[in-house]
């Protein structure tokens, strides 16, 4: 999990979060996004995006794989999986989703009826938060 998320979910147990695959650096994000939804079907998708989030410099098919694999996934099913058309159904619906909220880069935050779009550090976002639950 991102390292913000991390101290968020650690200061409050209670706190839900969701992740959306949002591709949108070209075709190697789109691989990445299409790998993460497959890690789902087989139960792994947190250490997966866990070990993509730590890797560094281009993340290509290969690096991908090679973060699956260190991950435990089966990489011939994942690839297998990938392919699945509810895959590309799914990232379709999550850009669809960050259009309407008006997300148009990562990282992407909606807390409440607030939207944060790029970074913040863990008081922002632990204020959003607050603001939710109050109702504010």
């Amino acid at each position: 999990m991102a390292p913000l998320l991390l101290e968020a979910v650690a200061a409050d147990p209670n706190l839900r979060t969701v992740f959306k695959e949002f591709p949108i650096l070209g075709p190697n994000s789109a691989f990445a996004a299409k790998a993460a939804l497959a890690a789902h079907k087989q139960g792994k998708y947190l250490p997966f995006h866990d070990g993509l989030m730590k890797t560094r410099g281009v993340t290509d098919e290969r690096k991908v794989l090679d973060v699956a694999a260190a991950a435990g996934l089966d990489v011939d099913r994942l690839k297998a999986d990938m392919q699945a058309p509810a895959i590309q159904t799914l990232l379709e619906r999550n850009l669809d989703l960050a259009r309407a909220l008006r997300i148009n880069g990562t990282p992407g935050f909606a807390v409440g009826d607030k939207v944060a779009v790029g970074t913040t550090d863990l008081r922002g976002l632990q204020a959003l938060i607050s603001e939710a639950r109050n109702g504010r």
